[in-house]
């Protein structure tokens, strides 16, 4: 742990990463609460114009070309929270804030989409890797924002509590053939989900008295440190940093094996309709068993600034980073650079119009969006095309949504 912490600290000065850190610019009241809430779905190849057709045609050599590298993926994000924030001045920015937050991505190997298209020959096997990790997390934080020789300075305590976790999963199919004709194919994947609470009486009864303190006692802690400096002008320079210090705990697991099989005795048998196959699919009876995971909100560190080239009139907000999923995991971490890019277009502090480009949590968003500010009110409503390949995204491969609300003085 001591090493990998050495290492981090080293790529948060040589490695940028991602979420836009603006602490100097002036809030808009004095005494707000907030809600806002965010969700976004996505895929990397399929846009609804594709399959929202009357006469659909399935091109399998046209797909297998055109798909991405890293195959078909879905992908997809939510969030809700609360806040209160209490500004009263430079030296003095407090906020309170509580959400639950979840992510997800499902991928599958090209190898699939080649299979399809070009087939397989004789006496050969091949081999699709199918992969996907879920969770779903509750947060409770504070932060605390001051002015330090010129820097503006924010820390961030959170306690979160991991309430679904599903670490990267990796199932393997394959398929062989022989001369005699013969097809098989078969995969299969042990999948466990651990939860925060004993998920056997819910499933099976139906049972949701949930020990609501035993759950909320085994959270974890993590610690975001902001910073932002004006070092031209109109030009802001910030980083961010979150890092997980204290793993939040999932005591119960539930465990099952997902299966499929086919096999062929003769497939010229087609031709003269003498051919026999067999199918089989689903999944073993779900297990029930109690088994602690030590699960971590993803680490993220990232370099960000906000350049006011025409003042309040227009505001260019870049960043660039990285994060990691279980990051003290050797086994399961996933890293994964994100960028965004925001341009504000503001008239005369009472509406803003929002383009924004990003990459954040595994997808791809093109969004636009329009910010209503009345002083005592503000409404945030923006929309965006999703997916989660980059080209693909500025296509109807997936979609998401942002509104927010606050109310104060």
């Amino acid at each position: 742990m001591k090493k990998i912490l050495s290492t981090l600290i080293f790529s948060a000065v040589s490695l940028p990463c991602v979420f836009a850190v603006d602490l100097i610019s002036k809030p808009h009241r004095y005494v707000e609460l907030g809600l806002d809430a965010q969700v976004a779905a996505a895929n990397s190849y399929w846009a609804a114009g594709d399959v929202l057709k009357k006469d659909l045609v399935i091109d399998l050599q046209k797909i297998a070309k055109e798909m991405p590298d890293d195959g078909f993926s879905i992908g997809f994000y939510n969030r809700e929270q609360a806040f209160l924030n209490v500004n009263a001045g430079s030296h003095f920015r407090l906020s309170f804030s509580g959400g639950i937050e979840s992510t997800g991505n499902f991928n599958i190997s090209k190898d699939l989409f080649e299979l399809l298209a070009s087939g397989l020959s004789v006496d050969s096997t091949k081999t699709v890797d199918v992969t996907g990790y879920a969770d779903v997390f509750a947060d409770m934080n504070f932060s605390f924002q001051t002015l330090v020789n010129d820097y503006a300075v924010k820390i961030m305590p959170t306690y979160y509590v991991p309430l679904v976790y599903v670490p990267k999963t990796t199932a393997t199919a394959s398929i062989s053939t022989t001369s005699g004709g013969a097809v098989h194919g078969e995969a299969s994947a042990n999948v466990e989900i651990y939860t925060a609470a004993n998920m056997h009486d819910f499933v099976e009864d139906n049972n949701t008295n949930f020990n609501i303190s035993e759950i909320m006692s085994n959270g974890g802690f993590d610690l975001t440190l902001e910073v932002e400096r004006n070092v031209l002008g109109g030009l802001n320079i910030g980083g961010y940093g979150r890092i997980p210090i204290v793993p939040g705990k999932l005591n119960y697991k539930m465990s099952t094996r997902v299966y499929a099989s086919f096999d062929e005795t003769n497939v010229l048998g087609y031709l003269d309709e003498s051919e026999s196959h067999t199918t089989d699919h689903g999944h073993d009876d779900f297990t029930y068993s109690e088994a602690t995971y030590k699960a971590y909100r993803p680490l993220k560190l990232g370099l960000s600034a906000n350049w006011t080239p025409l003042g309040q009139w227009l505001k260019i907000s870049p960043a660039v980073g990285f994060a990691m999923r279980d990051p003290y995991s050797s086994e399961n971490r996933l890293t994964y650079f994100e960028y965004m890019l925001n341009i504000r277009l503001g008239i005369w502090k009472i509406l803003f119009f929002d383009l924004n480009s990003s990459y954040q949590n595994q997808i791809f968003q093109q969004q636009a969006g329009v910010t209503f500010n009345f002083r005592v009110i503000e409404i945030i409503a923006k929309a965006s095309l999703a997916s989660t390949n980059f080209v693909n995204s500025f296509d109807l491969s997936g979609a998401g949504a942002f509104v927010g609300f606050r109310i104060g003085f």
